[in-house]
């Protein structure tokens, strides 16, 4: 099986962890910046998604998991199995997939519906490695090593190209000139190593200018 690797928006969207532990923080902890609304169902909580809970970051459901949660409205767009046991997680896991729900159940990949890769970010730029969850070790080591080698100018870059792509477009309107336009900038941020520097706007409108005068010729 290959998986099919995505981003998700959840900007309002619901999203469950069942279970309150050391695995329900770590699910969790990559979802604080997602603007999702997030709730827990435990009887107790992990000391930082208690923190969390008292910031009004994460609603608590003090209770133990029942199936009946799974029918709840509103019902959850994504929905973590994360407790103590395994065989429950694994329960959750096929009571969810007959509800048609999207669940990742801790260290379990064979009864989720999808997988939490280790994940880089620098800025808007986000890299993720996954190893199908055959060795979230291995995934993490990957991670580590993406870590040292991702600099982090590329964010930078990134928020500089996106703000710029309408003036681009309106100055290169023919489109396979304006793909090759910044085809050839990436290439230029790579050789020039750009990505170390703290300011590119007017490197970006020099080289902006050279292929407009280009392209009128």
């Amino acid at each position: 099986m290959v998986g099919y690797m995505t981003e998700l928006v959840l900007t309002n969207r619901n999203v469950l962890c069942i279970g309150g532990g050391q695995v329900a923080w770590r699910k969790l902890s990559g979802l604080r910046q997602s603007g999702a609304r997030l709730t827990v169902l435990a009887p107790e909580l992990h000391p930082d998604l208690a923190a969390w809970v008292a910031q009004g970051g994460l609603q608590h459901r003090a209770e133990w998991f029942h199936e009946a949660v799974l029918d709840e409205a509103p019902r959850p767009h994504l929905l973590f199995a994360a407790t103590s046991d395994q065989v429950l997680n694994r329960q959750i896991g096929a009571w969810a997939t007959e509800r048609g729900l999207w669940c990742n159940s801790a260290d379990d990949p064979a009864s989720s519906g999808f997988l939490v890769p280790a994940v880089v970010r620098r800025g808007e730029v986000t890299v993720a490695v996954s190893t199908g969850g055959l060795s979230p070790a291995l995934a993490r080591l990957l991670k580590e090593r993406l870590e040292r080698w991702l600099e982090p100018g590329w964010g930078d870059l990134a928020q500089l190209f996106g703000n710029w792509r309408q003036r681009v477009k309106e100055t290169i309107s023919d489109a396979a000139t304006r793909q090759q336009f910044w085809r050839q900038t990436c290439l230029a941020v790579e050789e020039e190593e750009r990505y170390q520097e703290s300011e590119n706007s007017t490197w970006l409108a020099e080289r902006l200018r050279q292929a407009s005068g280009q392209s009128k010729r």
